[in-house]
């Protein structure tokens, strides 16, 4: 399975997936889920996968990544900041604190704008500069080599992943998870699997909250799968699942989660519980960090919930961000164990 989840998260990686701009890349995935014998449907910002036993587990991924969005007049901005401002009508202002942390993540990165229908490339480019348009505090991006683009259109990183030295690396969050779910179907999971647009400006629980409804589902055993930053590169080595008792909004199933941890302990896995860890280290519940599961929590007052089960990374949010083989070995044991009846997954078969 290891295999299958790095060769699919490369190949991913070369279908451009910008937050408020994921069409191309959810046509892609349906079809490539198909080939597997599975149902796919795509439902307004989601697309839902199953084989034959849909009810039996349901696990969520997002497949929504940053990127730029063009204004015209050969300016940029953030993609994030600009869905959220023009489709719903969220105008949070950016601090200069802010946009140099923008600007260092994307200056003098290759970029190219595709059409958001069918993902063809438009042009290519490289990110020259990133100025505060200190007129409505946006991030203001200067790109070299494309001429005229129209507005509207989305710029996704031309960087690919690349796996070399034990170490996977690229815009992996979350194409990782996604390449994780092809496997696990591969490998013979039945259930069912939710991958939401719009993760990155929070949106992606309202998406999942409209299909359980309409689909008539009660659940408290989510399983939502998302990659998690770290600055300690021996977390990353050690390859630790990461659980969440909670993120900033919401408390998530206890129950579900001590399970999970049994399993772990079963296997012979490490893990840490990330809020655990960031409180230990004095910080504030408001400092844990927002999560799809919580937004879905929080938004809907419990009437859904789960757990989280994460990647370890770091450089989050960029075109290094970079995981492990030990990591990724892991995280495949356990949810083949969760997820899979009748297969038996050792770490020495892997």
């Amino acid at each position: 399975m290891i295999e299958t989840v790095i060769r699919k998260t490369l190949e991913y990686m070369a279908v451009p997936s910008v937050v408020g701009y994921e069409k191309p890349f959810m046509a892609y995935l349906k079809q490539d889920f198909k080939k597997l014998g599975l149902s796919a449907f795509i439902h307004e910002g989601l697309l839902e996968v199953h084989g034959a036993e849909p009810s039996s587990n349901y696990v969520c991924a997002h497949i929504d990544r940053h990127g730029l969005i063009s204004l015209g007049d050969d300016e940029y901005v953030y993609a994030a900041q600009y869905m959220k401002e023009i489709k719903y009508g969220e105008n949070n202002p950016t601090s200069r604190k802010e946009i140099e942390g923008l600007a260092k993540r994307f200056e003098g990165e290759d970029i190219y704008a595709y059409h958001p229908d069918d993902g063809h490339v438009i042009s290519r480019g490289k990110i020259e500069a990133c100025y505060p348009n200190m007129l409505n505090e946006d991030a203001l991006f200067y790109v070299e080599g494309f001429g005229l683009i129209d507005k509207n259109v989305p710029i996704s990183y031309a960087r690919a992943a690349k796996y070399e030295n034990g170490l996977l690396r690229g815009q992996i969050d979350n194409v990782v998870c996604v390449a994780a779910i092809y496997a696990l179907y591969e490998a013979g999971y039945q259930g069912s699997a939710l991958f939401a647009c719009e993760e990155e400006i929070g949106k992606s629980w309202s998406f999942i909250a409209q299909f359980l409804e309409a689909a008539h589902i009660e659940t408290e055993r989510l399983l939502v799968l998302d990659t998690s930053p770290f600055s300690d590169m021996s977390v990353i080595e050690a390859g630790d699942i990461v659980f969440r008792n909670r993120d900033k909004s919401a408390v998530f199933n206890a129950e579900l989660i001590s399970e999970l941890k049994a399993r772990c302990t079963e296997k012979g896995l490490s893990y840490l519980v990330k809020d655990e860890v960031l409180l230990a280290q004095g910080k504030q519940i408001e400092e844990l960090g927002s999560t799809e599961l919580g937004r879905l929590v929080q938004g809907l007052d419990g009437r859904w919930n789960g757990a989280t089960i994460q990647i370890p990374t770091m450089m989050y949010h960029t075109s290094y961000e970079t995981t492990s083989r030990s990591a990724l070995e892991h995280f495949m044991v356990f949810l083949g164990s969760v997820l899979i009846d009748d297969v038996v997954y050792t770490r020495e078969v892997l």
